[in-house]
């Protein structure tokens, strides 16, 4: 990551959702929220290859992580921070 950065820690509750949207005239958008936040992931009119990689490593990243908290349910862990 280059230049400046900021960092947002959002935890995940049971009312916390995730969200695809795809609209015929404009572009898709992504959402998440929890608790009081929304975030939405939205992009510019033309996409670029940029635009796909992005998608596609936060499609693989997304896929990861399902998979490590159905592991982390699986083993009974106790919803403690784990470092």
């Amino acid at each position: 990551m280059a230049g400046r950065a900021s960092a947002l820690s959002l935890p995940v509750g049971s009312r916390s959702r995730a969200q695809f949207r795809s609209y015929a005239r404009r572009t898709p958008v992504f959402t998440f929220s929890t608790g009081g936040v929304l975030v939405s992931l939205t992009l510019p009119e033309r996409v670029s290859a940029a635009h796909v990689e992005f998608a596609r490593c936060l499609a693989e990243q997304a896929a990861a992580y399902a998979v490590e908290v159905e592991r982390l349910y699986r083993n009974g862990a106790s919803g403690k921070a784990v470092a």
